[in-house]
Order: structure tokens, then sequence, then C-alpha cells
């Protein structure tokens, strides 16, 4: 079998089926996020007007900070889990998820009382006008709801991102759709029936985050879960390498703090609330014109952690070829979509008149940022899994707040007409400069690896045997560990023929075997068998069992491993022989 044909069949075999697998539920996920996101302002827009749109505009800067903070948490919690899995270190990823859900519980619980306590600074710095104003209420009532409810929206996160990684994707994705779909609904309710106005849109939403967390929670029931919450002393270096993670992605929305505080106060010179409406209603448009790229990032992190922590290069490469196509196509459709109905978006959310066809100005201008923001997204999802967090960080604040917040002031002085242009401005401008800076070094994976793709409805496995041994031999291991190493190889492989295949359809078994820097060596095999675990089979010394005479190999790779594990990950058995 020639290279492209095994890595042709490997990408449809495997790469391809799981990329599949943990993105509809993605995608899902992120149109429930994106209309949660839009409902909020759609129905304080159809009920109160400008008013309403202008102060979701100036509490969506704290939502920035929120996210820095809840985002960041989830996604390095999620990276780490996802990593450690793939070493085949499920203790230590309880930990990692146990440690930061107490670390998560402490801070959201601190944060939420110092909001409440410094709340006539905050409504001053996000610049709600004069305390007597209906704009300095309405945003007061907002916040202070949002944060009395920062317990639910940390946790939230934290377990969508975490049940996903535990290959749960569909409970994740139902609990986050869900979610999202009891803010809309509430929304509609407390805002256009009970007339709650802006109090409406911010119960609705922390009652949809208590609803999520519920779903979630089916997780820990399930007995084949390797998630679970188990109390442990404090690790502050684990917490802080964590952190170190995801705060290299959500810092991002520190920048967007900064950069809507500043166009905020800019936006209010150029053309007061009329201005601020329109904004908001290019933010929304964001939110649903991006939601495929959140999705995109949520398939690629789980992906790439695993495929990285299994040195299988080739793997991580083919995932973002399809992420980026996947990307491509959508953002041209969407766009062309937006361009056209632009104007009737903007009377949907309460514009009228003369502010209509401004507002459906923006609209256009800002399409042209759409493909140039998602390969960011795209790209900074998988860079966060490969262990690039300096450039994660790079990325996101040139294309929130370096490359923003200079077009913003420059683009201003020219006018209301011209300050639209930021969005398109800002995201080529950082394109340019990222790209250039990450081809300078390549990815950091083990060079000492080895793989083969098996085609397991033909038993033998000589050439197989043969090349692993020669692998071995290449890389300085002695023969006695060399005998082992190819031993584990066969004993596992012929397990999995004889016991989970079914012979009518096509069978592989796809192997890594790489040479870490330590002198440890890690044996990968996926299969697309059904549900099997070799490490379960019925051992003992009762030769006259059949099971257990079968089972002689499997018994000597547990008695020389220093450590197995098996989980069934995105519909395919993964095993992890540490030698």
């Amino acid at each position: 079998m020639s290279n492209i044909e095994t890595n042709n069949i490997k990408s449809k075999s495997f790469t391809d089926k799981m990329f599949r697998r943990l993105f509809w539920p993605s995608v899902f996920s992120a149109l429930g996020l994106a209309l949660g996101d839009i409902a909020d302002a759609l129905f304080v827009g159809i009920r109160i007007g400008k008013v309403g749109l202008a102060t979701m505009s100036l509490v969506a800067p704290v939502y920035m900070i929120y996210n820095v903070i809840d985002i960041g948490i989830a996604i390095g919690t999620s990276v780490h889990y996802t990593k450690t899995l793939g070493k085949g270190k499920a203790k230590k990823a309880i930990g990692i998820f146990s440690q930061m859900s107490m670390f998560a519980f402490v801070l959201s619980i601190l944060i939420g009382a110092l909001g409440l306590i410094l709340m006539p600074v905050l409504l001053r710095l996000l610049g709600a006008g004069s305390p007597d104003g209906e704009l300095w209420e309405y945003t007061k009532e907002y916040l202070q709801i949002m944060f009395i409810g920062t317990p639910l929206t940390f946790f939230y996160f934290l377990l969508y991102y975490c049940v996903r990684c535990d290959d749960d994707e569909k409970l994740a994705s139902a609990g986050y759709v869900v979610g999202y779909l009891t803010d809309v609904a509430a929304s509609a309710v407390f805002i256009l029936v009970f007339q709650m106005d802006v109090r409406g849109a911010i119960i609705a939403t922390v009652l949809g985050k208590a609803v999520g967390i519920c779903i979630f929670s089916v997780h820990f029931m399930k007995k084949w879960a390797i998630l679970r919450f188990k109390f442990t002393k404090p690790n502050f270096k684990e917490i802080f390498s964590v952190l170190k993670t995801g705060f290299s992605s959500s810092f991002g929305y520190l920048g967007q703090f900064v950069a809507l505080l500043t166009v905020n106060n800019v936006l209010m010179s150029l053309g007061g609330n009329t201005a601020l409406a329109q904004f908001n209603v290019v933010q929304n448009v964001s939110y649903l014109s991006l939601a495929i790229y959140s999705a995109i990032g949520d398939t690629i992190r789980p992906l790439c952690g695993t495929f990285y922590a299994e040195n299988d290069k080739d793997a991580i490469k083919r995932v973002m070829k399809l992420s980026i196509f996947t990307g491509v196509i959508y953002g041209a459709v969407v766009s062309l979509l937006f361009v056209a109905f632009a104007p009737s978006v903007c009377s949907l959310f309460g514009l009228a008149g003369e502010a209509v066809i401004d507002g459906a100005f923006a609209v256009r201008i800002f399409c042209i940022s759409i493909i140039p923001a998602g390969l960011s997204l795209i790209w900074s999802a998988c860079f966060l899994s490969i262990e690039r967090e300096k450039i994660v960080f790079l990325i996101n604040q040139l294309r929130t707040f370096v490359c923003f917040v200079a077009f913003a002031l420059l683009l201003s002085l020219f006018g209301l007409k011209f300050f639209w242009l930021v969005f398109p401005a800002a995201e080529l401008t950082a394109l340019c400069i990222w790209i250039p800076i990450t081809r300078r070094k390549k990815m950091a994976v083990s060079n000492v690896v080895f793989t083969y793709l098996l085609d397991a409805n033909s038993t033998d496995t000589s050439k197989l045997l043969s090349e692993a041994e020669e692998f071995c031999y290449d890389n300085g291991a002695d023969p006695k560990r060399i005998y082992y190493i190819t031993m584990c190889v066969e004993e596992v492989c012929q397990a999995i023929i004889d016991n989970a295949f079914n012979k009518d359809k096509a069978a592989y078994i796809y192997l890594t075997l790489s040479f870490e820097e330590d002198g440890t060596v890690f044996l990968h095999i996926r299969d697309n068998a059904v549900l099997f675990n070799p490490f379960d089979m019925k051992t003992g010394h009762n030769y006259d069992d059949e099971e257990q005479l079968a089972s002689l190999g499997i018994q000597m790779v547990k008695a020389k491993a220093k450590r197995f594990f098996y989980r069934r990950y995105a519909s395919f058995n993964t095993l992890t022989v540490e030698v």
C-alpha cells in the first residue's frame, strides 16, 4: 500500500469521521449561542427601541471581561484534560478538572460580589450617562442580576467544554442548545409579555445557564464517563499552567473590553444612541456570521489536542484542511446573505427610517471581514491545542484590540460612514502580521514517530512487526525493549482482530509509536471496530477456559506496561500503552 493510499484511507476511515462526529453537535451549540446573544438585543430593541439597544452595547464590555475569565478557565481546562487523557493519564485528568472547578467556584463568588459593590464606578466607566437617566437605570438593573448569576455562568462554560472532551459531545450540545433556547423563549415572555425590559433579558440568560448545567450534569451519571469531580489539594503550578493556556485564547476578550469602551465613546460622539444601536446590530450579525467558526474551533481543540498528544502531525494537518475548507465556503455564503438582506436585518432589530439605511451600510461593510476573522479563529484553536499559546495571544490581541482600536480612532476622524471600515481593516491587517510570524516555527511534535495503517481483514501482521522492530532499532532501543514493544503491538492488534471486527466491513487499525525525549515509548492504537477494550478480557491461569487462554498475550502486556488506558472516543476504540 503506497503512502498516498494509506493517508487517504486513514483520513476517510478515522480523521474525517472524527471531525464530522464532533463538528455537527458543535454547530448546533454555536447556533444556540448566537441565537441567545441575538435574542436579548432583538426583544429589547422591539420593546424599548434605541435606548434598549444602546444598553446592550454598554453591557457588552462587561461580557468581554467575563469571557476572559470563564471561557479562559473552561478552554484551558478542556485542552489540558484532553491532552492528559491522550497520554493515558486519567487520574491526572480528573485532578485537573476538579482543581479548576473549585478555582472557578471561588473566583466567581468574588467577582460577583466585587461587581455589586463597585456598581456606580463601573457604570461611570461604561459611559452610562447621568445617574438620573434612563440609560443608567437600565444598565444598572441588567448588571445587578448578571453579577448575582456569576457562578452559574462560570460552571455553564466549564461543564460544556469538559463534557465535550469526555466523548459526550451530543449531550454537551443538547445542554448548550437547550440552555440558549430557554434563554430565547424566556426573553420573549419576560420582555414582550411581562414587559420586564432589560431585567427580563438578563433573568432569561441566567435561567438558561441553570437549565444547561442541569443537562450537563447527566454526564456524571453515565458509567463509562471518565470525567468526575473529586476533592483534591490545590496544585497552584498546575492551575497556573491551565490558566496560561486558556487565557492565551480568552485574553482577546480583554482587548475587546478596551476596544468596546473606546468604540462606545467614539460612537456616542459621532451619532449618539442611534450610532450605538447600529453598532449593536452589527455585533449581533457578527454573532451569527461567526458562529460556524466557533463550532470549528470547538471541534479543532479536542481533536488536535488528542492528535498532538499522539504526535500525529498528518492528522492535525488533515483536520486543518477540513476546517479551512468548511470555513471559507460558509463565510462566502453567509456574507452574501447578509449583504442581500441587510436592510431587513436592521428593521428586525427595531431600527427605523434613516437609521435602517445607515445600519445596512454598516452591516455590508462588516461582511468583508467575515472570512478573514474566521481564518484567525480557526488557526487560534489549532495553535492553542499544540502548545503555541503566545501565537494565540498575538492573534487575538491584534484583531480585537491593537488593530481594531487603531483603525477605530483613525477612521472616526472621517465620520461615521468611514468608521465602519474598522472591521475589515483590522481583520485583514491582523492576518498580514501573524501569518508570516507563525511560518517561522514548525509544529513541536516528536520527530521520532512511527505510524502504520493495518488492514484488519488481513490477519498478516508480519510487515507491521518488521517495520516496528526496524524503527525501534534505528532509534537505539536495546533488544529486550524491542522485543517487548513488538510483543505489545502484536498481542494488542491480534486481540482486536480476533474479537472486535466484523469481517464483512472495512476494518482498520491505525498505530502510532513514538519515542519521547525522556526515553518513554508511547503506543497509540485506534480502530474502527465495535466497542472493545482488550484490557477487559478475562484473565487468569485456567488454561481450559478459552477466553483466559486467548488473553495470555494481553496479560503479558499489562504486566510489563508502565501504564495502559482505554477509552471510546469519537466512535473509535482508542488505546494508549506507555512502555
